[in-house]
């Protein structure tokens, strides 16, 4: 492998945001394990392969193109000024064919398991791109509510992958993610406030003050923490006290930021909601295995 090759893998890997994909995939390995009947045996496991694999190169093939997209905003972003579109290591071109070629292999890997599998990982990558990424995010502060979608589309994939099925189940698991995703980004965006601000991005705490800001992030989290304790349901009550004390100290970190709307409170609430969603899927995994 040539040091010029290995340098281009790299920024191609630093564009598609592993951090976002490894939640994504807990994110589908939870739908996964749900959706496992009761008859598992060795050979049920073949299917997460296809879905991971499948998921991670589109939904990287989207956040590529993503970076394609917004090289002019992200240039005025101290927090995206270090990506290879900006810097020029990725042209515009390079990104756009790139992640689509990616988005369209990983699409038909999802194909091995089912139709179920690749549509929902189509899904992802569309809302990502064309309905978040292209459509909402320069226009309207609805942007990361409605664009929570994609993240979703990993939860029901995941669980069509091992089940072959959409259920109210299924549908839970999703929208846990759905939900989640505006207070979480409204955290961050309201930590880097100027930089948004600069890149002209109608992110919800760029067109409220602080103070309204906090508040639409508090209320948020305590409209998801129905969706995460739905789960209950099939997971048992071991899970529903578990997820009950996780979501108190995220509403603790929220109860501060609205009683101090700073920065520095903004950025604790999002330390503690970036974890928060992997450790209630983790656990969620756990227990549908023991």
């Amino acid at each position: 492998m040539s040091i010029a090759f290995s340098r281009k893998l790299n920024d191609y890997i630093k564009l598609a945001k592993p951090r976002v994909i490894s939640l994504l995939d807990i994110a589908a390995l939870a739908g996964f394990v749900l959706g496992l009947g009761k008859s598992v045996n060795i050979f049920s496991w073949i299917h997460l392969l296809p879905v991971l694999i499948g998921g991670s190169l589109a939904a990287g093939g989207g956040m590529i193109i993503n970076g394609g997209l917004e090289i002019e905003k992200d240039k005025l972003m101290k927090r995206t000024s270090w990506r290879p579109t900006v810097k020029g290591e990725v042209s515009k071109g390079e990104a756009y064919t790139v992640g689509a070629v990616s988005a369209i292999i990983g699409i038909a890997v999802g194909l091995l398991d089912n139709l179920l599998t690749s549509f929902f990982i189509a899904l992802g990558f569309l809302v990502y791109v064309l309905v978040y990424s292209i459509w909402l995010k320069p226009r309207t502060w609805w942007n990361i509510v409605i664009g929570g979608l994609a993240g979703s589309a990993a939860a029901w994939a995941g669980y069509a992958a091992s089940s072959g099925v959409f259920n109210f189940e299924s549908l839970m698991l999703g929208l846990l993610v759905f939900m989640w995703t505006p207070g979480h980004f409204w955290s961050l965006a309201l930590r880097f406030k100027d930089d948004y601000v600069k890149a002209e991005i109608p992110m919800l705490p760029v067109l409220v003050d602080e103070s309204t800001s906090a508040k639409a992030i508090a209320v948020s989290n305590i409209l998801m923490i129905p969706f995460a304790l739905s789960l209950t349901l099939y997971l048992g009550v071991i899970y529903g006290v578990l997820v009950s004390v996780l979501s108190m100290i995220l509403l603790y970190y929220n109860f501060r930021l609205m009683k101090n709307p700073n920065k520095d409170e903004a950025w604790r609430s999002f330390k503690f909601s970036s974890p928060y969603l992997a450790i209630i899927l983790i656990i969620a995994i756990i227990l549908k295995l023991v």
